[in-house]
């Protein structure tokens, strides 16, 4: 990691971002991951804004993440994030949320590809990439498997596509599908555990008025517990995106 690539930003963990049983929310980090990238490409001039003057847009294909240890409310905190791009084929893109103490809190990996407006389909980086930020990465973070393709769910839940669920690029944000994938769980379960990994693998977009369901399979522990999501369109059952959450008792 070239230190003179990473950008830093301090911030305070809002009062928004804190849910029911005052545990973090995934779908607000996930925000705070997307804008805080957002900000750094801005600078780099390859923003969303930048690539649309090239009828292009990023997507983000995946998001691993993993929670060390619960921020508190207004803490202090520092998160960095640095960007390389892997084969030409996509960017890797890490994060990494710090206390005052220098306690790495929080981690994560997402994967952004860049692809043509119009079809969706991926390009290469060279042809649209200034040189000096195609520095390649030495190493590619181990990806962790979730491909899962599971016919037998214990919960589901549907929902209707809001206007207010779509971003720039009028999809689907992808911080909705951890909040469905969050709604099919039961409410119990979730103030007594609280997330510490997640993987969001995001397979196809989604656009308004669609009918979504979001299906959940539960493996239960006595002090942790493993749900796996698979999220649908309702109507063609054509796969959205799969999370694998591993949880912790509270």
């Amino acid at each position: 990691m070239d230190l003179d690539s990473v950008f830093t930003q301090n911030m305070e963990l809002p009062y928004s971002a804190i849910g029911a049983n005052g545990q973090i929310r995934i779908d607000r980090l996930l925000n705070i991951f997307q804008d805080v990238a957002s900000l750094q490409c801005d600078k780099l001039g390859i923003s969303g804004f930048d690539m649309a003057k090239k009828q292009l847009k990023w997507v983000v294909s995946r998001y691993q993440t993993q929670i060390h240890k619960n921020p508190k409310l207004l803490e202090p905190l520092e998160i960095k994030t640095w960007r390389s791009p892997w084969k030409n084929l996509y960017e890797l893109r890490q994060f990494s949320i710090v206390n005052q103490d220098r306690e790495e809190l929080i981690s994560a990996l997402g994967i952004w590809i860049l692809v043509k407006a119009n079809n969706s389909k991926p390009v290469r980086l060279s042809p649209h990439l200034p040189k000096e930020l195609l520095t390649p990465a030495e190493t590619c973070p181990e990806l962790v498997k979730n491909d899962h393709d599971l016919i037998e769910f214990d919960h589901e839940s549907e929902f209707k596509i809001r206007v207010h669920d779509l971003d720039l690029n009028q999809h689907v944000n992808n911080t909705v599908y951890t909040q469905w994938a969050m709604e099919a769980i039961p409410a119990k379960l979730l103030f007594e555990f609280a997330p510490e990994n997640c993987i969001v693998s995001f397979i196809k977009e989604s656009f308004y008025p669609d009918k979504i369901l979001s299906c959940v399979k539960i493996d239960n522990g006595s002090d942790n517990l493993i749900t796996h999501h698979s999220i649908f369109l309702k109507d063609s059952m054509v796969k959205l995106a799969n999370l694998t959450i591993t949880w912790k008792r509270i």
